[in-house]
């Protein structure tokens, strides 16, 4: 319900806090696998596609409280908006998004995998430094080796220590994409747009 004064900018602020919450929680939770194998169990997984549904729920939700107390307003400010993005790719990118959750809503489904994938780790400077560990070839005077992978995203990993993890990727306009990236661009989408929504019902 339009609450009177044109759009509920603070309303779709909270939304899209509400959104970087849930984004934290996937990005934290897709370093937390050993070995490709999930702490809890196999099942555990599923977490990763929680939390990727509810961050893209609640960055919809944001574009949902702008529409419905924007009214005809925000519609037209919205379509200036999406013809002023860089690219069609952009466009096609916040559509397929804001298709994605449709689909997750209305289907239970998002096409997201979890994949195996490399993070950077780095366990001496995460313990006490008062602890010596041999394995640690800073310790013994010499280079760590530098070591590179490739995640399924195409994204390069290099440090002297890596750790398996898993990692949930989505088939995005042809390229494939880590979950916590498409919800990263989704949010400053949305943040855009809100930006334009507070300029132009000042």
């Amino acid at each position: 319900m339009a609450n009177g004064n044109g759009a509920d900018i603070a309303g779709a602020e909270k939304k899209l806090r509400q959104a970087e919450f849930f984004l934290a929680w996937l990005a934290e939770t897709s370093k937390e696998y050993l070995g490709g194998i999930p702490r809890g169990g196999a099942n555990d997984a599923e977490r990763l596609e929680f939390y990727f549904s509810a961050c893209l729920t609640a960055v919809q939700s944001a574009h949902y409280v702008l529409d419905t107390t924007g009214g005809a307003g925000f519609k037209k400010m919205q379509h200036n908006w999406r013809m002023g993005l860089e690219s069609d790719a952009e466009r096609q990118r916040f559509n397929s998004m804001m298709g994605l959750r449709d689909s997750d809503v209305h289907y239970g489904k998002t096409g997201a995998k979890p994949l195996q994938k490399y993070v950077n780790e780095e366990p001496w400077q995460t313990r006490s430094p008062y602890a010596f560990r041999s394995h640690n070839p800073l310790l013994l005077g010499a280079e760590a080796p530098i070591i590179e992978e490739e995640n399924p995203d195409g994204t390069k990993v290099r440090g002297s220590s890596l750790r398996g993890a898993v990692g949930l990727y989505l088939e995005l306009d042809g390229a494939r994409v880590e979950a916590t990236t498409a919800c990263r661009d989704f949010i400053d989408q949305l943040r855009s747009l809100l930006e334009a929504t507070r300029v132009a019902f000042q």
